[in-house]
């Protein structure tokens, strides 16, 4: 069977269609030369009905294409007599695709202002040429509602849709239009002190510029006042000297392990024999070698007991791992009431603590507590023993400092930030090492 096609060219309504015999010389030429004329009919005649139509005739229902008609058939008489024939013209132009147009892309057009008073101003303060000049750079012009031009009465263009909203700056927010195929972005939250909320020195603030002294200060206090003044510098001078004592044995502890680690390193450096460790390898060395044996190979059985006992050992670890899942399900409900009672437990505490800090800040403000660099100094403690109270008010020496107590008040409270005294320091020269040598004049 050969392969034929219709010679191009041919007029359908002419004579007929003159077959020729195509190439036969490879796949190339049996898929160039195909007759396609059916086809490329059929596909004219679905444009030409989604013309008219607007869809192909197979994609629709029966009853969009088909009618009843159930009065009978009229005559030619009386539909030329109902019917008015219309002019070919009209009929050309009555003939429109019901295929919708191709959408331009929209356009930013360019409007004046004149509807506010500023708007006239500038307005009228451009000149026509300008105006026109821009009106030609912005976009081409747009037909009015009204059938008017930019040379109507109205004298500007409409607006885009694309342009007709008109955004506020410091107006409400646009709404967000959100999709619910689009998973929303999670962001990770912000972190933010609990200083941004409330000012951490706030109770310390409520101190009294000028605090109020012990009783047992007093050049003539009771007994009970002056007994408890002493007991208070006591421990305060006790928990001194326990810090400094600690700190001190510290040092040397640390001073002596690395004493300790130097000597040690400096005793244990030994002179090796060479000779005596390269027999005592030698020895190894024959004595490894007679040890050795390569290993032979496996047989089946011992292959099958080794894959009996992976599986078994595999067996044992899943049966384990699902002992210990039952048992955490069915100690689930006692471990969270336990993790309830701890976190209630942590709750308290931590509620505990923070009313004692607001206790010591109400009472003594910021002193002790590490502000900053350094921490705030605490309050000192000036007490005179039995032997120095004076016995009236005419033998009182004057003691302390009252502008230390008044510095350390405002620290306190958090109006001032805590210092420490500087030293000047005095400038230390580097020292500067020379090589003499015996052999050389000085």
């Amino acid at each position: 069977m050969t392969k034929t096609q219709v010679s191009e060219g041919m007029s359908a309504l002419g004579r007929p269609a003159q077959y020729q015999r195509s190439s036969r010389k490879g796949k190339k030429a049996w898929r160039k030369h195909i007759d396609l004329s059916a086809t490329e009919a059929a596909l004219e005649d679905i444009r030409e009905q989604e013309r008219v139509m607007g869809t192909a005739a197979h994609s629709q229902k029966n009853q969009d294409l088909f009618v009843e008609d159930r009065s009978g058939q009229e005559t030619q008489l009386a539909r030329q007599a109902r019917e008015k024939r219309k002019l070919k013209s009209q009929e050309i132009l009555a003939q429109r695709s019901a295929v919708p147009a191709v959408q331009q892309k929209a356009r930013s057009s360019f409007q004046l202002d004149t509807k506010t008073a500023a708007g006239k101003a500038n307005a009228a303060g451009l000149p026509e040429k300008v105006k026109k000049r821009l009106r030609t750079l912005a976009s081409r012009p747009h037909e009015g509602l009204q059938g008017e031009d930019e040379h109507g009465s109205a004298g500007k263009f409409q607006s885009d849709a694309v342009l007709a909203e008109k955004h506020d700056l410091w107006g409400a927010p646009v709404p967000k239009v959100e999709n619910e195929w689009i998973t929303p972005a999670m962001k990770s939250a912000v972190h933010k002190p609990k200083s941004m909320y409330h000012e951490p020195s706030a109770p310390a603030k409520s101190l009294s510029a000028v605090s109020k002294p012990h009783p047992g200060i007093s050049y003539n206090p009771d007994f009970d006042s002056h007994e408890s003044l002493i007991q208070r510098a006591f421990e305060k001078a006790k928990e001194q000297e326990l810090d400094e004592n600690s700190l001190r044995q510290w040092r040397e502890q640390m001073r002596n392990v690395t004493q300790g680690h130097d000597q040690a390193g400096a005793l244990s450096m030994k002179i090796d024999d060479s000779t005596t460790n390269e027999e005592e390898q030698e020895d190894d060395d024959e004595n490894a070698s007679q040890r050795t044996k390569l290993p032979g190979r496996k047989t089946a059985a011992q292959r099958r007991r080794e894959a009996r006992a992976r599986d078994q050992y595999n067996e044992a670890q899943q049966r384990r791992k699902e002992r210990q899942m039952r048992a955490l399900i069915s100690e689930a409900s006692s471990h969270s009431k336990k993790l309830g009672k701890a976190a209630e437990e942590r709750a308290k505490l931590i509620e505990q603590r923070r009313e004692a800090k607001l206790a010591r800040m109400r009472e003594s403000g910021m002193a002790g507590s590490k502000v900053g660099k350094y921490a705030v100094p605490e309050e000192r403690i000036d007490v005179q023993t039995g032997d120095e109270l004076s016995e009236s008010l005419r033998q009182l020496k004057p003691e302390g400092n009252l502008f230390w107590d008044r510095f350390q008040n405002l620290q306190a409270r958090g109006l001032t930030e805590s210092r420490r005294l500087v030293q000047p320091m005095r400038r230390r020269l580097k020292t500067k090492t020379y090589d003499r040598h015996t052999f050389k004049r000085d």
